[in-house]
């Protein structure tokens, strides 16, 4: 057989193999149980993914994120000397954000930086202070904290009722878009008195801002 008819007889059936169609996947036997991260365990409960790939929120996303969750505009999420945006201005690199014009920086930075914790720590509370002022000062317009009513001494007067719960309810719903569980419920009930203990002047109005912080600044709300 010559040597150029060889090489036109294995060309085109290279070809035909190429051509052919994958086989299909074969239909898993209704017996055979599903791997072990299918997505339950067998008591039904979500398991952990072996395919995390967590990405913490960029500048854009974390001011829209919470302006979102608290109902701020986003120019009043954080602003630094009451002038520069705290997350795309002031500290949007370490934000993991981008900077081309200024530092020629044109992809966001392969670790989170030293200081992330902190900035994040700082937006949220920043963001939720300015929340807590506006439904206190115009309890008629509260968005979060509505009816709840503090004793002469500034201090939550029924830390166990509907009012603190649906705060910490609202707080979940509108943060991570879940409702709390009993257990959280409960430990952001028992803060107050955490902070009762602390020496607070204020405990009541520190009990809403630092509250907001705890869901806010949490790992489920700043990831993705």
């Amino acid at each position: 057989m010559r040597p150029d008819f060889l090489r036109v007889l294995l060309l085109s059936s290279a070809c035909v193999l190429s051509a052919c169609p994958a086989p299909s996947p074969s239909q898993p036997d209704p017996g055979t149980p599903p791997p072990a991260d299918a997505g339950t365990g067998s008591t039904g409960d979500v398991t952990r993914s072996s395919r995390n790939s967590l990405r913490i929120l960029n500048p854009e996303q974390l001011t829209t994120h919470f302006a979102a969750a608290l109902s701020l505009p986003p120019e009043q999420v954080c602003k630094e000397l009451g002038r520069y945006a705290c997350t795309t201005d002031v500290h949007n690199v370490v934000l993991n954000g981008v900077d081309p014009y200024v530092v020629g920086l044109f992809e966001p930075l392969k670790v989170t930086g030293a200081t992330t914790p902190n900035v994040i720590d700082r937006v949220a509370l920043a963001a939720c202070a300015r929340r807590v002022s506006l439904d206190v000062t115009t309890p008629g317009e509260a968005v979060l904290f509505k009816g709840l009513e503090l004793d002469t001494q500034g201090r939550l007067a029924h830390r166990e009722g509907a009012p603190v719960r649906d705060a910490i309810t609202s707080l979940y719903q509108r943060t991570l878009l879940r409702d709390p569980s009993e257990a959280e419920v409960g430990t952001l009930s028992q803060l107050a008195t955490q902070i009762e203990a602390s020496g607070s002047q204020t405990p009541g109005r520190d009990w809403m801002t630092m509250a907001c912080f705890a869901v806010l600044s949490s790992a489920e709300s700043i990831f993705f």
